[in-house]
C-alpha cells in the first residue's frame, strides 16, 4: 500500500469511529405534553426556529395551530427558540390551558371540546371527551377544584 492510499484508510477510520454528536432539543420537555421529554425526531420549524416535542400526536396538533400554541408557549416561557419570534395576527388565547384530566397536557381551540354550562371544556384527546361525558357534574367540580377550567369561575 502507498502512502496516500495509507493516508485514506486511516482518516476513513478516523472518521468512522468519532463520535457523533447527536442534536439537542433546545426545549427539552414537549411544550404540549409538558412533562414528557421532547425527541429530537419530533421537530418542527416555525419562522426558522425548531420546536421538539415528544411524539407525532403533538407534532399534529401544534401543526393545526401553530400561532395559537407559539404565542401560549411564549406566555408559558416553554419553548426559549420561539421566545423573541413575531406571532402574525391577532391571538386570543382560551382562558383553559389543561385538560380537565391532567395539568399537564396543553388543550387548544381545535381540541375536542364539549359546551358545559354555557362555556366550552376542552380536552386533549377524544377519549376524555367520552369519561367526560359519563359524569361531567363530577369532573368539572373536580377540574375546577384544581384549577384546570377557570372559565367556569361562578358556574359551579
Amino acid at each position: 500500500m502507498n502512502l496516500p492510499n495509507q493516508f485514506r484508510l486511516l482518516l476513513s477510520l478516523l472518521l468512522a469511529l468519532a463520535p457523533v454528536q447527536a442534536e439537542e432539543p433546545a426545549n427539552p420537555t414537549c411544550p404540549i405534553m409538558t412533562e414528557d421529554e421532547a425527541d429530537v425526531e419530533a421537530k418542527v420549524s416555525y419562522q426558522g426556529h425548531d420546536i421538539f416535542f415528544c411524539c407525532s400526536p403533538c407534532v399534529k396538533q401544534f401543526k393545526k395551530e401553530p400561532d395559537y400554541y407559539v404565542a401560549l408557549f411564549q406566555i408559558m416561557k416553554s419553548v426559549p427558540a420561539v421566545q423573541a419570534v413575531k406571532v402574525p395576527g391577532d391571538i386570543h388565547l382560551l382562558e383553559q390551558r389543561f385538560c380537565p384530566f391532567s395539568d399537564k397536557r396543553l388543550v387548544g381551540p381545535a381540541s375536542p371540546s364539549v359546551e358545559y354550562k354555557g362555556v366550552k371544556v376542552y380536552f386533549s384527546k377524544p377519549g376524555h371527551l367520552k369519561t367526560w361525558e359519563a359524569d361531567p357534574d363530577k369532573y368539572a367540580k373536580e377540574a375546577y377544584a384544581k384549577g384546570l377550567l377557570p372559565q367556569l369561575k361562578g358556574k359551579i
